[in-house]
């Protein structure tokens, strides 16, 4: 018979509580230690980064501390990005040795259990990419949106993929702790952001709860695993680890781990494809400040200021479709 997967079902904790113990499960992760899901909702709203972000050049600290938002790093990649108890984690901590060997397939293993679960609540769920999951898209071509939040990579011996669910989500918090170069790239963002990304409740016609969700993620790993889900308790041992790890995720020095007095972000992924990019020039005697949200490459939307000041309206619209590389060019030509 397959050995179970130990699952921990911690429901609503401590916000710090939801990235300190899928990291200490990891810390200690051995040959011999439990595969192990954790399924969790933190109870206060906060802001996590990815292992590689610099944190002064992401986050604006001061409106950070004005909505009363606590910081933590993750040992994963990804972007910076708001969560409260309105989302579902799910948190996989395997044995490097019995996952997958490549990143990629990692993914693919352990996020056909979350895409399973949305489509037995009707929803057109894909995962597209390498790992995102999309809802509603279709064969004519029209993009899904993204609906969870998803990060991975190796820590120590585990191989570890954590994600999120949406049953809704503060577009308002998440778009005033971004640090940006203008209030337009902001504004820009914002637009994308509401764009796209979704929601359960926004996409389905009743008010599916945590539980339900909850109930058919186990289920699902279970079956796409092919291995039984085990309801289980953290070992002493790991329980110290969390403790010290309570400490360590929010220090300054870890959370100051790549800043170098960074300025703000010029670049900032939205989701699959989609950018919100900075770029500055002098064209013709005036020095411009660009704002593009990018899709695939190419201008979908720009807006312009400049010194001295010009009204670039027309000029933005014809920038629809000029690749970003080549915005400079192209305003020169128009």
């Amino acid at each position: 018979m397959p050995t179970p997967i130990r699952l921990l079902n911690l429901g609503p904790v401590d916000w710090l509580r939801t990235q300190s113990v899928y990291h200490a499960l990891a810390e200690t992760m051995t040959a011999d230690s439990p595969d192990t899901i954790i399924l969790t909702q933190p109870l206060q709203p906060y802001l996590c980064i990815g292992y590689h972000q610099e944190l002064h050049a992401v986050l604006d600290r001061a409106a950070c501390a004005r909505m009363h938002l606590p910081i933590v790093r993750r040992r994963v990649g990804g972007g910076a990005t708001y969560l409260d108890v309105n989302q579902l984690f799910y948190q996989c901590i395997f044995h490097h040795s019995r996952a997958p060997a490549t990143v990629g397939a990692v993914y693919v293993r352990l996020l056909a259990a979350p895409v399973a679960a949305l489509r037995a609540l009707g929803l057109n769920a894909e995962l597209c990419g390498e790992n995102e999951i999309e809802v509603g898209g279709d064969p004519g071509g029209r993009p899904g949106k993204r609906i969870a939040g998803i990060g991975g990579g190796r820590i120590g011996e585990a191989a570890v993929v954590v994600g999120n669910l949406l049953f809704d989500f503060n577009y308002n918090a998440m778009t005033r702790a971004w640090r940006v170069p203008s209030e337009s790239f902001r504004r820009l963002a914002s637009e994308a952001l509401r764009d796209r990304l979704t929601t359960l409740w926004m996409e389905l016609p009743r008010a599916v709860s945590p539980d339900e969700v909850q109930a058919l993620l186990i289920a699902e790993f279970a079956r796409v695993l092919n291995r039984p889900v085990e309801r289980g308790e953290l070992t002493t041992a790991e329980l110290q680890k969390v403790e010290e790890l309570d400490k360590r995720l929010v220090s300054y020095r870890w959370l100051s781990l790549h800043s170098d007095g960074a300025k703000p972000m010029t670049a900032l992924k939205i989701s699959r494809g989609v950018f919100i990019r900075a770029e500055e020039a002098d064209v013709n005697g005036r020095a411009i400040r660009a704002s593009f949200c990018e899709r695939d490459g190419r201008i979908e939307r720009a807006l312009l200021e400049s010194h001295p000041q010009c009204d670039w309206g027309d000029v933005e619209e014809k920038l629809r479709g000029i690749k970003v590389k080549e915005w400079v060019q192209a305003i020169k030509t128009l």
